[in-house]
Parts: structure tokens; C-alpha cells; sequence
């Protein structure tokens, strides 16, 4: 904003300076006419005149620039985006979608990034039945987040085969997968808008109870009925005037509203401090209670609430089961366990509770 408001100022300044030179100029020229007798006065007001006119169909100029400059690097974003590699083939004609997703089967599966070398999934097996709920962890760089792509059809399978109640997902359209497999992501975009309105994109034609009860199960609703303007708070742009946290229930109110039959759950605690992350994992395994849920995290807290854990690393699943198992015995999770108890303790000192190693309580760990 700073240089394009130098570059008017420049811009408007220097067609007033010309402007200015050349009727000058002209009114030198039109008194030395006059004088000699080659200009009468009238004939000098029209001279000196005329330029002012003529500098009246430029002025625009330097506006101008600007905006062919602004709509010049619009133009490159929108066909950098136009230009990209399609990342799904949506097909001819697409298969009618099942009435139930379920089971929902991932077999052998392989994913690609555009461009990569190595595989970011490979030979990933998943069965979702209908209220089961497993957990995906792993470090960053394993292929979680390739997964949820992967399940929402933002990414083709290389090889292996991705079911949705027995129709292969590549033969349904997209929309029509993303209606039954929905998201929940870290970065859920919120509009500058109300509470209301943006709980309504999930489904427009919710009552003001149905957004009521989705905030009461993301545990929003007490703190939204303290606000003034309850329902109708403005959230600000991307959620400005929220915390974390509560950007983090909007959205997953919002998802919950929108009532999918199967709900990826991406890093929903990413990028908040320990103890709201661990809140809002508790509160949302408590929401998707009896729904079918695939959690995606790097965090282990409260994972002893879901069916199933599968550990990634390097896009391979290396280590599966019930959470208690695997945390009692040597391995991975066994591992990022200690590792994350480890890290806790350096962040909030050694006074607090922290996830037993293979037990279903915290340990309080004394000084």
C-alpha cells in the first residue's frame, strides 16, 4: 500500500509538473506571437488553454499502470492455478453413491505428490465400520495428512484400491465422496462473519437449536450464550477475535453440523499450547462419541478413547492396535510416548499429569 500510494503520488505529480511545463511553454510562445503580431489576445487565451485540455484525457495514465500491474500479478496467480497438474481424474461418468460408505476400505494402498520421488503412502491398509474410531500418529513427514487427502479424494491413488461401501472411490465423483467422508482441519478457514452464519455452511438450513446443539458437543455453547450478541458475534477475519482453541471448536461444530457419515479429523490441536491441545482432544473424542472418526495427530493424549491406533513412519504403517497394548509394549509408540512425556515435562515443568506409559490414568509426576 506504501509504494502504490508513492507511485500515485509520483504519478500525480509529475503529470501536474508537465501539464504545468507545457502551458508555460505555450504561454511563451503565444506572447511572443502576439507581440510580433502573428497572435491576436484572444487567439493567446486559446494556446494557453489547450494544453490544460489536452492533459485532461492523460490523466488516467498513471492509474492505469497500476492496475495493469495489480491485474498482471492477479493473472499469474490464477493461471499458476489454471496451469497445475489436475491432482484427481474425476471420472466420465461417475458411479451412483452408496447409501452407506460403509466399510470404508483401504487396501495396499500407495499415494504421490506431484513431483516426489518417494511415495508419501505405501501399502496402507484401513477398515472404517460404521462408530469405529482410530487414531493415526506418527511424526510429521509420515503421510497422515497424505491420508486424509487420500480419503477425501484431493490426491489419487498410485496403486492399491480406496472402497466406499464396495464402489471404488476413483469411479464416484468427488463432491460425492466429500459428502460422505468429511474434514475437520487444523487451518479450518473461518469467514468474517457471524457465529451463525458460519456454522451455516455445513448445512444452510439449520435451526438456531441444531447450531445450539453442535456448539453444546464442541463444548462452545456456554461461552457463546456469555457473548452479547450470542449467535450473531462477528468472528473477525480468519477468526481473529477468537483464540485458538476457539477457532478450533467453531470448526469443529461446523463439521459436526454438517453430520458426515464418516469424519477425518486432521491435527485439530496443531499449533496450540499443551494444555488447550489436550482440552480440545478430550472434548472432541468426546464429541464423535459412537461416530465413525479417523483422528489424525502427532499428540498421544487420550487416545486410549479410540478402537484402534496405527503408527506411520515414512508412509509405512510400522506398528497397529489398541492403544494400551501398544503403549505397554517396546516400539514406536512405546517410544513417541517417552518422547512426548519427555518434551511435556521441558514445556510446563515437573509438576503436572501426564499420560502413563501403559496404564489408562495419568501419573502425577512429583519433583
Amino acid at each position: 500500500a506504501s509504494r502504490q500510494a508513492a507511485a500515485t503520488a509520483l504519478g500525480a505529480g509529475l503529470s501536474a509538473l508537465v501539464c504545468g511545463l507545457t502551458v508555460v511553454a505555450a504561454a511563451l510562445v503565444g506572447v511572443r506571437a502576439v507581440a510580433d503580431g502573428r497572435l491576436d489576445g484572444v487567439a493567446l487565451a486559446v494556446v494557453v488553454l489547450t494544453p490544460l485540455a489536452a492533459f485532461e484525457a492523460v490523466t488516467g495514465l498513471p492509474l492505469a499502470v497500476q492496475y495493469r500491474q495489480r491485474v498482471r500479478h492477479s493473472a499469474e496467480r490464477v493461471f499458476e492455478v489454471l496451469d497445475a497438474p489436475v491432482p484427481v481424474r474425476e471420472p466420465v461418468r461417475p458411479e451412483t453413491p452408496p447409501a452407506s460408505p460403509f466399510p470404508l476400505v483401504l487396501d495396499g494402498l500407495s499415494a504421490r505428490h506431484a513431483g516426489q520421488e518417494r511415495a508419501a503412502l505405501t501399502d496402507f491398509r484401513l477398515t472404517l465400520e460404521t462408530g469405529r474410531r482410530v487414531a493415526v500418529v506418527g511424526a510429521s513427514g509420515s503421510g497422515k495428512t497424505t491420508l486424509a487427502q487420500v480419503l477425501l479424494r484431493f490426491l489419487d491413488v498410485e496403486h492399491g484400491t480406496y472402497r466406499i461401501g464396495g464402489v471404488p472411490a476413483w469411479e464416484l465423483d468427488g463432491d460425492a465422496v466429500r459428502r460422505l467422508v468429511g474434514l475437520c482441519a487444523q487451518d479450518a478457514h473461518l469467514f468474517d462473519s457471524s457465529v451463525r452464519e458460519n456454522l451455516r455452511l455445513a448445512r444452510t438450513g439449520a435451526s438456531d437449536e441444531e447450531l445450539r446443539e453442535a456448539l453444546r458437543r464442541a463444548r462452545l455453547l456456554d461461552w457463546v450464550d456469555a457473548l452479547p450478541a450470542g449467535l450473531d458475534t462477528l468472528v473477525g477475519e480468519h477468526g481473529s477475535q477468537l483464540s485458538g482453541g476457539q477457532r478450533q471448536r467453531l470448526a469443529l461444530a461446523r463439521a459436526l453440523l454438517a453430520d458426515f457419515p464418516v469424519l477425518v479429523l486432521d491435527e485439530p490441536a496443531e499449533h496450540l499450547d499443551l494444555a488447550t491441545a489436550d482440552a480440545l482432544t478430550d472434548d472432541l473424542l468426546r464429541a464423535t462419541e459412537g461416530r465413525t472418526t479417523l483422528l489424525i495427530t502427532h499428540r498421544l493424549h487420550g487416545l486410549e478413547a479410540v478402537d484402534e491406533v496405527l503408527v506411520l513412519d515414512g508412509g509405512r504403517t510400522v506398528q497397529h492396535g489398541p492403544y494400551a497394548e501398544l503403549a505397554a509394549a517396546e516400539g514406536p509408540l512405546r517410544r513417541m510416548l517417552d518422547q512426548e512425556r519427555a518434551t511435556d515435562l521441558l514445556v510446563v515443568g515437573p509438576e503436572t499429569s501426564l499420560p502413563a506409559p501403559g496404564g489408562d490414568r495419568p501419573t502425577f509426576l512429583a519433583k
